[in-house]
């Protein structure tokens, strides 16, 4: 989805210009509070921006049926939380490039995981890997960690598993800014939007069970037209941007033809000639395997230097506590960790949704005991590096 040349109806943007310039009068005086004219409510904004994916929300693909939906500001106009010091993108108020379409559980919370609240939703939430840009400068150094899904490379980041879990794409490197931070902003995105709630991964499997009976109807139906044409015509349904959830969509059917050893035109693939299937393979399923240089952000390295044994009872109970109190996390033998009974790849992700702290570091947060030894994350991964140097 490309929000690149949208405009604003010519009335609308020369109103929009005049809010601009009180704005900038007013942003002079460091202590003066700043005040909108919520213009980008209106139908003429409302509408192109609909008519660029549909009635259906930009971060977690929901369609806006009767629930409320939000003309999210990308970055916050007013506010940053976390950094009270300073103002907002003030100046990216009425500009229609930093507008997302959202509903209301992305953008203020609500979601659920079981009886636990998700969280209060993107709101003014908006921290970045490196400096803030200062007021009305450049954005192209800028990194946030909350992925934008206008940029292509950053919709491509997130993968789904059988179970309707958004993830991680294993084979998508981390950048060097996630490395140096410690921190997956993929998992962070997950977090803060909520989007492995339980209305999310209960709709996205049960669309990924129909998708994978479809390319399963169109394989098995090579000398019966009406049939094949029947699945093919439904999967491009399920799939083109305007349909709710069509990211897990399109990533579910391309693993099942993935499975099948087939293209998605039914030709089978040639082993070898395809660069790419073995990316594509790993869309959304466990991560692979761990390679042998040091993770500073996910847990597989550490976990293929435990002893198997420790993971003879399913797992290892990883423990910490925050300002809620006690908090507690399991670590899988891939080295994934299952808070809420949902999947994160990061000790940090994990961290924060169990404590509902933002700024936690899970490395230092998270302990745990293998062979009658207690030791953070942080201490065991110094122990394996140290070791393994």
């Amino acid at each position: 989805m490309d929000n690149i040349g949208l405009t604003a109806p010519q009335k609308w943007a020369d109103r929009a210009a005049t809010e601009l310039e009180k704005l900038q009068k007013d942003a002079k005086d460091a202590d003066k509070k700043l005040s909108f004219r919520e213009m980008w409510r209106e139908d003429a904004i409302r509408d192109r921006l609909i008519a660029l994916i549909g009635e259906k929300c930009w971060y977690c693909e929901t369609r806006f049926v009767r629930s409320p939906y939000h003309v999210d500001h990308y970055r916050p106009k007013s506010v940053v939380v976390g950094e009270a010091e300073r103002r907002g993108y003030w100046w990216l108020a009425y500009d229609p490039a930093n507008y997302r379409l959202s509903c209301h559980h992305c953008n203020s919370g609500g979601a659920r995981y079981g009886n636990q609240s998700a969280g209060p939703g993107k709101g003014a939430r908006f921290p970045l890997l490196g400096q803030r840009a200062s007021a009305g400068g450049s954005l192209e150094d800028e990194l946030p960690v909350l992925l934008d899904p206008v940029v292509v490379e950053d919709a491509g980041l997130i993968g789904f598993d059988g179970q309707g879990h958004a993830r991680r794409r294993p084979e998508r490197p981390y950048s060097k800014d996630e490395v140096a931070q410690d921190l997956c902003r993929v998992d962070e995105t997950i977090r803060m939007l909520a989007l492995n709630s339980d209305l999310l991964i209960e709709s996205r499997s049960t669309l990924i069970g129909r998708v994978d009976g479809l390319v399963q109807l169109y394989l098995a139906s090579e000398d019966h037209a009406g049939a094949a044409l029947y699945a093919r015509t439904e999967l491009d349904h399920l799939t083109q941007a305007t349909a709710e959830w069509s990211a897990a969509a399109a990533a579910a059917k391309r693993l099942a033809f993935l499975a099948h050893d087939r293209s998605e035109d039914g030709a089978p693939l040639e082993r070898g000639t395809g660069g790419d299937i073995a990316e594509h393979a790993n869309d959304g399923t466990e991560p692979s395997a761990a390679t042998t240089t040091g993770h500073h952000i996910d847990l597989q390295t550490l976990v293929a230097a435990l002893p198997p044994e420790a993971f003879s009872a399913g797992g290892i109970v990883l423990t910490g506590r925050g300002k809620r109190g006690p908090a507690r996390a399991t670590l899988l033998a891939d080295g994934s960790i299952i808070c809420f009974q949902r999947p994160l790849t990061t000790p940090t992700s994990a961290a924060r949704m169990a404590t509902g702290d933002d700024q936690v570091d899970g490395w230092t947060f998270w302990s745990l005991t293998v062979d009658g030894t207690t030791r953070t994350l942080s201490d065991l991964r110094a122990f394996v590096i140290a070791k393994d140097g």
